[in-house]
């Protein structure tokens, strides 16, 4: 017997079928997310360091719902803080963003709990919540690809499958409706008058076409709707179409410095009399022309406001004129 080529022969079994059995029945110490896991905790105990060197009380922080996000290649830790105010009363958990890059943290508390920092800018859209089965994103992919599907298939049977008589229709105006029920409107391409089709939806009566207004309203609202607005392409910025949330500036930019307190009201009226000082300018009235200084405090001003605000949509567009008439006054 060859001693030396049995040993090896040996060797190699174990070895293939040790690797077999942790690749099958993997030992509860073997788990590849330990890593991960130590790398998130590490950027979240940073995270609580940022923010509580921004409180008043940092030794009354309590944190909660901590997530990672990440947007245009910058990483940063969402969350809420709640802390004591400069009377000792705790005040209600309220949101923070930390910027991984910078090690920096803003809190969207208008100065209840923390000392005087940069403008709070909304959490980005983590990657979870786009992956997510029961997010928005996955509704509205659906929404898009349920017609253009439906309607292909729609075609093919019609061409391939006879048209049945009776009340339901032909096939493929049963599946037109069914598809119809399911977006809310007509499919793609599809006739509105023919057949079977036209009848049930002449016969869903008032309520029915209130309802599909309705639909088709809300789809009205989200055209006019951005998702994101990037810095890099501020030339496809609309006045009418608001984003989800504020651009991200950079920290050497001048419109990332932090801006002197003011409500809703006094930033949109701000804005109103610097975009009303530069229309005197260009009828001749020099000594009306605002500053670039002026121009970007107005600016700043507006960015204070929060994407939740029922008039940030106005405090978009005035943002948009403002940034145009800077450029212009350049």
């Amino acid at each position: 017997m060859n001693i030396p080529a049995a040993l090896i022969s040996a060797g190699l079994g174990a070895a293939f079928l040790a690797a077999e059995l942790t690749f099958y029945y993997r030992p509860a110490w073997i788990n590849p997310d330990y890593a991960l896991g130590l790398i998130f905790s590490m950027s979240h105990s940073k995270a609580r360091t940022a923010v509580s060197r921004l409180l008043i009380n940092p030794q009354s922080a309590e944190f909660s719902t901590l997530r990672s996000a990440e947007e245009n290649a910058a990483k940063y830790i969402c969350g809420a803080v709640k802390a004591k105010d400069k009377s000792g009363k705790y005040v209600d958990f309220r949101n923070f963003v930390y910027t991984v890059a910078t090690d920096s943290a803003r809190i969207d508390d208008d100065g209840l709990i923390s000392h005087r920092h940069g403008a709070f800018r909304a959490c980005p859209i983590s990657p979870e919540d786009k992956a997510s089965p029961n997010g928005q994103s996955m509704v509205k992919t659906i929404e898009k690809v349920v017609p253009s599907v439906v309607s292909s298939a729609m075609s093919t049977i019609g061409t391939e499958m006879p048209s049945g008589g009776g009340s339901g229709g032909s096939l493929e105006q049963q599946v037109g409706h069914m598809a119809n029920q399911m977006t809310g409107g007509p499919l793609p391409g599809s006739s509105s008058g023919s057949g079977s089709f036209s009848g049930s939806a002449s016969s869903s009566g008032p309520a029915s076409n209130s309802g599909s207004a309705s639909k088709s309203g809300s789809a009205g609202q989200q055209a006019k709707s951005s998702p994101n607005a990037v810095l890099d392409s501020e030339s496809g910025w609309s006045s009418d179409r608001p984003p989800d949330a504020w651009p991200i500036f950079p920290l050497d930019h001048p419109l990332a410095r932090s801006a002197s307190k003011r409500t809703t009201g006094q930033a949109l009226a701000l804005a109103k009399k610097i975009e009303e000082r530069w229309e005197q300018a260009k009828s001749g009235n020099a000594k009306a022309r605002p500053s670039s200084d002026e121009i970007q405090e107005a600016c700043r001003a507006l960015l204070t406001i929060s994407p939740k605000d029922s008039k940030f949509p106005k405090a978009w567009a005035a943002f948009v004129r403002l940034r145009k008439i800077d450029r212009e006054a350049a």
